[in-house]
Parts: C-alpha cells; structure tokens; sequence
C-alpha cells in the first residue's frame, strides 16, 4: 500500500446533536481513516451502550491480515466514554499505528481531561444544528451538488417555512422535489408550495378540522397517520399544528376583512367549500385560544414538563370538546 498523503488519527470523535450532518462526517472520517483499504474486512461498528472499552481497543490494535488500517467505529458512545474515561485517557498517551477509534457521541464535554486530550492527540469533528438562517444557503448548495438541480433562494426559504429546519428532513424533500420536476432544470418556489405545503397542510388540516368537528378519536386517528408518514413529525409536531393555526388566522382575518372566499381558497390551497367550513369553525377567538394552548405545550416539551406526544394529545381532546 502506498504512503498516505493525508493525515490519519489513531482516535476520532464525531459529536454533536445534527444526526444528518454526524452522519456525513462519520462518512469522510471512515474513508480517510482507512486509508484506500477495503471497508467490508477493515470497519468494524460496535454500539456503545453493549460496548466493552478493553476489547474496543483490542480491536482498535490488532494489526489486520492484509495490512491495512483497522477503524473501529463505536456508536452512541456516550455512556461508553463515560464508563471508559480511564482506559481512553492510557490510550491517548500511548497511541496506536495499527488502526483508528472511531467514537460517535451527542456531545463532549470540552472541559474533561479526556476531551483536552483527543483535542491535542486526535481528531475532534462537531455537528452542530444548522442557525435558521443559513439552511436557504445549504438547500441551495445541496440541490446544486447532490440533484443536479438549481434553486434560489425564495424557493429554499420557501422549502424552510414549509418543511422546518431539520436537515435531513429537507435533504428529503429535496430529492422529491428533484423527481417531482423531472427534467427541469430549476426547482422554484411554485414547486416547493404544490408538492410539500399542499402535502403538509392537509396533514395538518386533517387533525383541525377533526378538532373543529368535536371527533377526538379522528383527529388522534389522524395525527397517528402523520406520524407514521413523516419520521421527523414528533419533533415538529407542536411547530406543525401552530403553523396550521396560523395560516388559518390569516385567512380569517383576510375574511373577515371582505376578501373573496374562492380567491383566498385558491391562495391557502383548500377547496371553496373546505374553506367555508373551516371559517364556520374556527372564529378569531377560537384561533387565538389554540395557538396560546400551543405555546404552552411548547414551553412544557422544552422545559421537561412533558412530552411531546402527551401534549399533543392533551391539545387534541381538549379543543376537540369545543365545538362551534
């Protein structure tokens, strides 16, 4: 095997709480890490939590048959640096040539010896969530670069409003929209709003409009079903129906203001008749009193007073007993 022209690390650590990008990242770590040897007879993937660290390190020492570099690669290895602090901190002062640790963690507390260590000794990756207002940028570059397809700015904020702000959710609806507009060259705003905000709002609507009707069973019916289509739905769930609340204030204010109802059915993708029944049901007030329930549902997820689902099911069968 030929000397390697990169700089290779007999310890990695790939942390931080953006599953999508630690993904990535574990990715190029691997292949530089194996250094043109093969993957299937010279990675080796361990899940932290049933992981031992004296036969971890083991493996990370044993010279492979073909000599090449060995990588092992531990997952969610939280629990594991913490119960192995010790046998990690001897490793990081002695070394290995024969391979690479790979640790893939939530989070690495800066302030540990261990931490200093593989900082000074090792490699140190951090995948941390992407700021809001960089994720139009990053839709445009990935679509460039990965769909072979163009998009400005307006439709990949346009996709942000519409889809939220994890990333490996909007990867998602980037490769559909790349088939929904086959050879075109351009994904535009238009397209962003026929294939991913008609598709969420009915998600939503289904659930509020079980809710305007008095049915709790349809609505929780209706919610499980979006659950079980969208992977990412629970940790945007409250986010979800308070985006529904709001897009249904705006068209009752613009109602209420002598806007056309077939023009602002068309504008807010409902049905003339959806969109009659729905300004029957929900009054100004009655908007108002669900996006407060959803900002306190909101503050109880985040501040640990419950669960996302709980809270969800708690808003369900509450406004569901209102009937209009």
């Amino acid at each position: 095997m030929m000397a390697s022209q990169t700089t290779l690390h007999f310890i990695s650590v790939v942390h931080g709480k953006n599953a999508y990008v630690r993904r990535q990242v574990l990715e190029r770590v691997i292949e530089r890490e194996l250094d043109g040897g093969d993957r299937s007879l010279n990675v080796i993937q361990i899940e932290g939590v049933k992981a031992d660290g004296a036969s971890v390190l083991d493996d990370v020492r044993t010279y492979s048959l073909l000599g090449d570099r060995r990588v092992v690669v531990v997952r969610e290895a939280d629990k594991f640096i913490s119960q192995n602090r010790g046998v990690l901190e001897k490793f990081l002062k002695t070394g290995c040539d024969s391979g690479c640790l790979i640790l893939v963690c939530d989070g690495l507390d800066k302030r540990t010896k261990f931490a200093k260590a593989v900082v000074s000794a090792g490699d140190v990756n951090e995948c941390a969530e992407m700021k809001r207002k960089d994720l139009p940028g990053w839709i445009c570059e990935t679509a460039s670069t990965v769909y072979g397809k163009r998009m400005g700015y307006p439709a990949a904020a346009r996709l942000v409003e519409h889809a939220g702000t994890g990333q490996e959710g909007l990867d998602s609806e980037l490769a559909k929209l790349s088939l929904f507009v086959g050879d075109r060259e351009e994904i535009g705003p238009d397209d962003v709003d026929t294939l991913v905000g008609t598709y969420r709002e009915e998600n939503v609507f289904a659930v509020m409009d079980a809710i305007a009707a008095g049915d709790a069973p349809t609505a929780l019916t209706q919610w499980q079903q979006v659950l079980m289509t969208d992977r990412a739905a629970p940790g945007r769930a409250i986010g979800g129906l308070a985006y529904g609340v709001r897009r249904l204030m705006e068209a009752r204010w613009a109602y209420d203001q002598g806007g056309s109802p077939a023009s602002l059915a068309r504008q807010y993708w409902m049905r003339p008749d959806e969109f009659e029944r729905r300004m029957k049901r929900f009054s100004a007030e009655r908007l108002g009193n669900l996006l407060r329930d959803l900002l306190r549902a909101d503050v109880r997820t985040k501040t640990g007073l419950g669960s996302v689902a709980r809270e969800i099911e708690r808003f369900i069968v509450k406004h569901s007993a209102r009937v209009a």
